[in-house]
């Protein structure tokens, strides 16, 4: 299932808040290597704010079907998880505040609910026709941040 961005949140501007190691192979570095490669601005990925990375790595893995990319730091504070063009970064008790909200785009939002409906994920809408022309569903994960995802209606 092919899963699309739309940035709301913020552009990976700087990590000074998480600790990093400034070595050239860093997962971060090559992200934004690649990303460079599509314009001006490319690749938004929201960072979230989260109690624990490998709890909510495995959230979105087990329950959301994301795999888990990469992870930084020792132990673990900083990663990445992605699913389809759909990537979003976490950090562990640092940068950005609990209770963050996305919006991504699937295909057929109904699909996905059926996905994901039975693994344990946090549905707080189920598929729903909203008056803006999207149907949408809310999911949240354990540290209170909500994906919105949704399908045009009209196909």
């Amino acid at each position: 299932m092919r899963i699309t961005w739309l940035a709301v949140g913020c552009l990976v501007v700087g990590l000074a808040a998480c600790k990093r190691t400034g070595e050239r192979n860093d997962p971060l570095v090559e992200t934004a290597k690649a990303c460079a490669r599509h314009g001006d601005l490319s690749c938004p990925r929201p960072i979230l704010h989260v109690r624990s990375l490998r709890a909510s790595q495995r959230y979105y893995r087990d329950a959301l079907g994301f795999k888990v990319d990469w992870e930084h730091g020792e132990p673990p504070d900083f990663g990445s998880v992605s699913r389809g063009d759909a990537a979003l970064f976490m950090c562990q008790g640092c940068q950005g505040s609990p209770g963050s909200w996305m919006m991504v785009f699937t295909p057929d939002v109904d699909r996905l609910h059926r996905e994901i409906a039975g693994k344990g994920a946090i549905i707080k809408l189920p598929p729903t026709n909203m008056p803006w022309g999207m149907r949408e569903m809310q999911v949240a994960d354990p540290d209170g941040n909500v994906i919105r995802f949704g399908s045009a209606i009209d196909g």
